[in-house]
């Protein structure tokens, strides 16, 4: 309500969070949550609206024929785009797309236009990170795709959301420096919004027509349209695009020998390009500052002014690297299609062997009736020739049997080698990235990204081992990864030891993948942070039976304990997060406790 200040409104959601959060059923926190989000988005407060936004979205997946789910996950996009965290808002829409198709009849019962237009909402948000990247065939691909489900929903909401995605193709083309058809994308975006009357976005469309006029040397023109998108920004107070227009209009008094005019606009508008999403502007900004200085002969500046914008070039190439991500992402699409495939030929395959033995044998058991019918007690010796011959075709098919299943090991445990290998390969890949980062953090997230790969490849190295393809021996898994941990880790000032205790329990693949990446995350936690300042440590393993379908793993440490704002969940690191989805995957939960160290109990269901 309009009368409802914005702190008044994060009091009320702060009331709603905390009677969510006494009810059993988590829909209406996650909606609560979600509340806080916005509130903290429309407050600039984007750390805030990113932790909420997180918090709502996963909590909404246990709903996933609901429209707030993919929202949500929508959302959440929509600030790492702010954040300008582009590769993770990339893989966030198309996560969003994910949802939408694999629910989409579920969700269809909220009416399948708008689930329709909310996928084209996706595309269009899709080709606004692309335009981010500066990928514009990206843009227009994307942003196109969207009019074109946009174009086939009858409503308002689709012909605004088609208006003003012209707009920003015709912004595409200019970048590609096509200026007609930018021109042309611009001005029909302008006709458009007109019959919709919301004129008020038009300050976009001109400046689109001013950028494509100054690409085109035409800077009196480019000069009139900056005129009118002031106009439009002014009436709407959009003081960011108004200090992009005083950027383009500095670059047009440069190309006109105004290097003084030019100069005085940039640094009137120097300080506004420090926040969120203006990486590109800033970075724009410095490079005809140096040129600027470069015309007027002082060089000393223009090389001061180079190296800030090769420095903020450097890093938006650092953070978004999108063409080892989207590689990234590929590859691991394609591996799994390829396994699946593979799988599912071996799967038929084996019901073709067992159909056609079927009818052998019931064709030969249909010989052997009739045969016994026709022949007397004169031909006892021409039976028993036919008998003998009989169990030598059937010692015959038996063997054909054992080599069919000796075949179909040896391509299982093939299938396992070349996936350890592929993780191999990529713990390699992140190795020798690692080796050329010089950023701390970016360097642990890469360490932390190795030891998890090292779980799951470990995993698929034991099964192709061994003569059992389907199931692991937790003992020896166990030992061999908190070796491995420990040998790659644990440095001489600290010497460690381990013992892992259990009966002979075995799981299949689907256990012991997650329960991997569990010990992985608590031994590396307990090998990073719980001896420091001691010359010994150890670590207990623990696995015991509860009943006929849980089991309780315990991994306890002698260190210094791990902090109560750990226990109580008023902090959380990725390593807790994940130990907490991980057991929920597994049917169970995690908890942690302080006792003369750190102690890690998971409750989860192994039945098969």
């Amino acid at each position: 309500m309009s009368y409802i200040s914005l702190d008044s409104s994060i009091v009320h959601v702060d009331s709603c969070i905390y009677y969510a959060s006494r009810l059993t059923n988590a829909y209406y926190l996650a909606d609560a949550f979600q509340m806080k989000s916005h509130d903290y988005f429309m407050s600039s407060e984007l750390d805030s609206a990113l932790e909420y936004s997180k918090k709502a979205a996963h909590l909404f997946q246990f709903f996933p024929d609901s429209t707030a789910y993919y929202i949500a996950e929508y959302n959440l996009g929509n600030i790492y785009l702010v954040l300008e965290e582009h590769i993770q808002a990339l893989v966030q829409f198309r996560k969003v797309l994910r949802i939408v198709d694999d629910n989409f009849d579920a969700l269809s019962k909220h009416g399948e236009e708008v689930i329709e237009l909310n996928r084209a909402y996706c595309y269009v948000s899709i080709g606004m990170v692309y335009s981010s990247l500066g990928d514009n065939e990206g843009v227009l691909k994307n942003m196109q795709r969207g009019i074109k489900i946009a174009s086939k929903i009858k409503t308002r909401e689709s012909s605004v959301l088609q208006a003003v995605t012209v707009g920003n193709i015709g912004l595409a083309y200019y970048e590609l420096g096509n200026y007609e058809k930018a021109e042309s994308f611009a001005i029909t975006g302008l006709e458009q919004k007109k019959m919709l009357g919301i004129e008020n976005t038009d300050g976009y469309n001109y400046q689109v027509l001013a950028k494509a006029a100054y690409g085109r040397k035409k800077y009196p023109l480019a000069l009139k349209y900056l005129k009118l998108a002031d106009d439009s920004f002014e009436a709407s107070r959009n003081t960011d695009q108004l200090n992009s227009n005083k950027l383009l209009r500095a670059k047009c008094f440069f190309e006109q020998k105004k290097n003084d005019e030019a100069l005085s606009l940039l640094r009137s508008v120097e300080r506004e390009f420090d926040g969120p999403g203006r990486r590109k502007e800033r970075m724009e900004l410095y490079q005809l500052m140096s040129d600027i200085y470069a015309s007027k002969g002082d060089y000393e500046k223009a090389n001061e002014f180079l190296k800030i914008t090769l420095l903020i070039k450097n890093e938006e190439s650092s953070k978004n690297n999108k063409d080892a991500v989207e590689e990234f992402i590929h590859y691991f699409e394609q591996e799994e299609n390829r396994i699946n495939d593979k799988l599912e030929n071996y799967k038929t395959l084996q019901e073709k062997e067992k159909l056609e033995l079927e009818v052998k044998n019931r064709n030969e058991k249909e010989v052997w009736i009739y045969s016994l019918f026709g022949v007397s007690v004169v031909c006892l010796l021409l039976i028993i020739f036919i008998i003998a011959r009989g169990n030598k075709r059937s010692k015959k098919i038996n063997q054909e049997l054992s080599y069919s299943i000796d075949e179909k090991q040896i391509l299982f445990k093939e299938v396992h080698h070349r996936v350890k290998n592929n993780f191999q390969i990529i713990s390699s890949l992140l190795n020798l990235q690692q080796g050329i980062e010089e950023n701390e953090r970016s360097k642990k997230v890469l360490t932390d990204a190795q030891g998890r790969i090292r779980s799951m490849s470990l995993v698929h190295e034991m099964l192709y081992r061994k003569n059992e393809v389907k199931r692991i021996d937790f003992r020896v898994y166990t030992t061999e990864l908190v070796n491995s941990i420990i040998q790659s880790l644990s440095d001489d000032k600290c010497v460690i030891d381990s013992t892992v205790e259990c009966n002979n329990e075995t799981f299949d693949l689907e256990i012991a993948v997650p329960l991997g990446l569990i010990l992985n995350e608590a031994v590396t936690n307990c090998v990073k942070y719980a001896f420091i300042g001691k010359t010994s440590g150890k670590i207990d393993i623990t696995l015991r039976q509860i009943d006929a379908k849980n089991f309780r793993l315990i991994i306890r440490d002698n260190g210094i304990g791990i902090p109560n704002q750990f226990i109580e969940g008023d902090k959380e690191t990725l390593g807790i997060e994940l130990i907490n989805i991980l057991s929920q995957q597994l049917g169970g939960e995690a908890k942690f406790f302080n006792l003369n160290g750190t102690e890690v109990s998971v409750v989860f269901n192994a039945v098969d």
